[in-house]
């Protein structure tokens, strides 16, 4: 499990907020604090959609980050800063099914929960938090660390810190 610090929170938000940076990361929940309480649930509301479009869904469960990060833009941006922020996002299936592939792990994606990635700004400073959760019992912490590698190297490649 990685955590983060990011006193710089100028940048970061301006990648997670106005750049495709996290577009591909589904959108678990989002909660902002400011003048008023701000709860958006991700899972995908499927009667909404027709079926063309649940098709070309890489998830039928969670939005994408980029399907509505303009949303939290609107909330957050103004004159002053939020109170607080959480942002929970996760991996895609077909992501974390590309990291079982590459690592040769013994894996499949049923057997992970989730690989995500918690955003949380306490007024100051933003901390980043990853963790990987698995659906079966196992002591072994590989997928945890192959997680936490390819997350840094997400945010080298990226010029996150």
């Amino acid at each position: 499990m990685l955590n983060i610090e990011i006193t710089e929170t100028k940048n970061f938000v301006k990648k997670l907020l106005m750049e495709p940076v996290f577009d591909t990361f589904l959108l678990v929940e989002a909660y902002v604090l400011s003048d008023v309480s701000y709860t958006i649930d991700g899972r995908l509301n499927p009667s909404f959609f027709d079926t063309e479009e649940l098709e070309e869904m890489t998830s039928k469960t969670y939005t994408t980050w980029g399907a509505v990060r303009h949303h939290i833009f609107n909330v957050i941006k103004g004159n002053k800063l939020p109170l607080n922020f959480k942002i929970v996002l996760i991996l895609s299936d077909a992501n974390i099914n590309r990291i079982i592939e590459q690592n040769h792990l013994n894996l499949t994606t049923s057997d992970i929960a989730n690989l995500s990635l918690n955003i949380y700004f306490d007024g100051e400073k933003i901390s980043l938090t990853t963790m990987a959760s698995m659906n079966i019992f196992s002591m072994d912490k590989t997928l945890a660390n192959i997680w936490d590698a390819n997350v840094s190297a997400f945010f080298k490649q990226n010029q996150i810190f």
